[in-house]
């Protein structure tokens, strides 16, 4: 996608990390894990939550060569910043999760209680990208890419959300998140009032799901590709007055918990609201779901660059971690090649 003329305000992005390595991290984990869960068998204990693609330079040398746009980059992380970071570089902060998780609720080691605190990081711009550590950035990606006249390009489609999944609290998120919207918001008004923005043949197939549900009396379920995320400050802040006891409780659970609510919610809100600008995500964004039988096509893109950004989700299926991982990082070297400036 071919660079457009930048839309005349800042745009920053937001980038979450963790060294799953750090050994003082490691000791806190297992000391809150002793107290607060125990169950090894549970979803959020699996090692494919953590572990580490080493790959983060190439998300900083994609920015700086496909988004050289970027006020800033917050870069939110537990305590720990890999060693070749380029810390004195003008664009960067570096955002500890405690100095944005309200009360004492830090350390977390889950993502929710900072992922709904990204409004409280010092200094950040009206407009933010969120990024997780899985997403990267292929080609030229304008502001435009993002945001469309200061609104968030966003898919409104509605789906049928069941909770199929055993011991995987994830679902069970999104089902609570729906429950809020709906107490909140009537389906029906809402796609009356921006019809337009809902039954829009910019979705692509992924209309039907709208269609077939539009005789739904409340929203069963709102559909969001896991890519990154263009936030508004002040719809952080406006939820946040809405929902307060909700996204405190979340703020309090140091490792994902059933009741938890998701950065998911401020997009389902600005969504519900009209506060965005419809777009087909799936034609400029690539999700992959890891496994080996996906390797060779998620390094196909990666070195085709067939899509301006990209997320890969790793996975417990993967059972040769070191191959998976050396090819990817071997298709990134190809495009990548190069230091940015953000490393030392």
């Amino acid at each position: 996608m071919k660079r457009e003329e930048t839309e005349k305000y800042d745009v920053d992005f937001v980038l979450s990390w963790m060294n799953p390595y750090d050994e003082n991290w490691v000791r806190e984990k297992a000391k809150y894990w002793a107290i607060e869960i125990r169950d090894p068998n549970y979803d959020v204990n699996q090692v494919a939550r953590f572990r580490d693609w080493d790959n983060l330079q190439y998300w900083f040398r994609g920015v700086e060569k496909f988004a050289p746009w970027v006020r800033k980059i917050h870069f939110v992380t537990w305590d720990t910043v890999p060693e070749w970071l380029n810390l004195d570089h003008p664009k960067l902060q570096v955002v500890r999760d405690r100095e944005i998780i309200p009360g004492d609720n830090a350390p977390s080691f889950g993502p929710n209680p900072m992922e709904t605190n990204l409004h409280r990081i010092p200094g950040i711009s009206e407009h933010f990208v969120f990024f997780n550590d899985d997403m990267f950035l292929l080609d030229d990606a304008a502001p435009t890419l993002f945001y469309k006249n200061g609104l968030p390009r966003e898919m409104a489609v509605s789906y049928p959300l069941w909770n199929t999944k055993e011991n995987d609290p994830f679902h069970h998120m999104l089902l609570t998140m729906t429950g809020v919207i709906n107490s909140f918001f009537s389906k029906r008004a809402v796609q009356r009032k921006h019809w337009r923005k809902w039954f829009t043949p910019v979705y692509g197939k992924q209309l039907i799901n709208t269609v077939l549900t539009a005789y739904f009396h409340a929203f069963s379920g709102i559909m969001v590709p896991h890519l990154p995320s263009p936030m508004r400050k002040s719809t952080y802040e406006e939820v946040w007055n809405a929902i307060p006891d909700q996204l405190m409780a979340t703020a309090s659970h140091r490792f994902r918990n059933l009741a938890d609510v998701t950065q998911y919610i401020f997009r389902y809100w600005a969504i519900c609201k009209g506060e965005f600008a419809p777009t087909n995500i799936y034609r400029y964004g690539k999700e992959f779901f890891m496994d080996e039988a996906t390797v060779d096509s998620l390094c196909d893109v990666i070195r085709n660059r067939r899509f301006p950004v990209i997320c890969f989700n790793d996975s417990k299926n993967i059972q040769d971690f070191e191959k998976c991982r050396d090819a990817v990082n071997a298709a990134f070297q190809q495009i990548l090649p190069e230091k940015s400036s953000f490393e030392k």
